[in-house]
């Protein structure tokens, strides 16, 4: 059973038996339901003389699990609303608690929250690539409007292990593809910047407000028509409003594969596996060089609890060890990375 509250403005009294009779003309017959058991249905909460002399009710219908046919159940609902919306003695509707409603919100609500993490997450890695601060200049810079956050809710941001990300729209997201255009006021504090000391540094600035690597801006820019039915799909689930046959084709069209245009969740799958494909290898023998700082040849062989018989082994012994506690995703270094890890260690 899925529980509907409504609340009616009316003219005249609606009792229970009427409410249910319009009912059964929608289901009764179809369903094999007597007028009887449909009543049951019913429960008014309470009714109500407003000043102008007309009434308000409140009811709730603890709408039946049916094995529906060729309608589904909201379309039964709205088709019996739409018949209490022609009654002459009913001047308003609006449908309030609605079991139907939140049942299909939930769904795709864990779906949302899945996309918005997921971009997030790669938001983020992008402006840490591109070595920019994520604080209220960075969404000035690009257009988006900054959250308004006192220095305790920032605070507590950072207690949480979030980033003001958590605050901004779907819509936000693509617009980092593109810093916004500098108001005049912005262009003459800069040229007033005494650390600038010539035309260059002061063009190298306005450059640096831009994002720099290109395979991101496509990235960001690919979101643009995704991003729109996500937005919309969002403002129905925060809200608790209707959500249409088109809002929920639109949202699946926009997360799922469809016909050869990939959707979201595979854009941004895509987006990670071509990251680890071009930076794999630099960033193995960039941890390796790291690692090489605890190890030291001569000691290891001077340690009489280590057993090895010549320097090579000590080096295999090194390798090996770094290796093993390097983890990158699909990535095993090739001989030519060996060799250079060799040739650090000993050069």
């Amino acid at each position: 059973m899925s529980i509907i509250k409504i609340q009616i403005s009316h003219t005249r009294n609606i009792t229970k038996e009427d409410l249910a009779s319009h009912l059964y003309n929608e289901i009764g017959e179809e369903y094999d339901i007597s007028e009887d058991d449909i009543e049951d249905y019913f429960e008014i909460e309470y009714v109500l003389q407003l000043p102008n002399g007309s009434f308000v009710t409140v009811f709730t219908l603890d709408f039946p699990t049916l094995a529906v046919r060729d309608l589904e159940l909201k379309d039964i609902l709205k088709s019996y609303l739409d018949t209490l919306n022609n009654l002459k003695e009913i001047t308003s509707i609006v449908k309030l608690k609605d079991d139907l409603l939140k049942k299909v919100a939930l769904e795709y609500y864990e779906k949302l929250f899945d996309i918005e993490m997921e971009l997030r997450n790669v938001l983020t890695y992008v402006l840490l690539y591109d070595d920019k601060s994520i604080d209220k200049e960075i969404f000035r810079n690009f257009g988006v409007k900054s959250p308004a956050l006192d220095k305790s809710q920032e605070s507590e941001i950072k207690e949480n292990y979030e980033n003001p990300f958590f605050y901004v729209l779907f819509n936000h997201y693509a617009s980092f593809n593109e810093p916004a255009p500098l108001e005049t006021k912005d262009i003459a504090a800069m040229l007033q910047d005494v650390s600038l000391s010539d035309f260059s540094q002061f063009k190298q600035k306005l450059e640096r407000r831009k994002l720099d690597e290109e395979r991101h801006k496509d990235f960001l820019a690919s979101l643009n028509n995704r991003i729109k039915p996500l937005e919309d799909f969002r403002n129905c689930i925060m809200h608790a409003r209707n959500i249409s046959n088109k809002k929920i084709d639109n949202f699946d069209k926009a997360i799922n594969d469809n016909n050869g245009d990939k959707g979201i969740f595979t854009i941004i799958n895509d987006f990670w596996l071509n990251e680890n494909t071009i930076l794999s290898e630099k960033t193995w023998l960039s941890l390796a060089r790291k690692e090489l700082s605890i190890y030291s040849i001569d000691d290891m062989i001077a340690d009489d609890e280590n057993e090895f018989d010549d320097r090579e082994e000590v080096i295999d012994h090194i390798i090996d060890e770094i290796n093993s506690n390097i983890d990158i995703s699909d990535f095993e270094p090739s001989d030519e990375n060996i060799d250079e890890l060799r040739s650090l260690i000993d050069p």
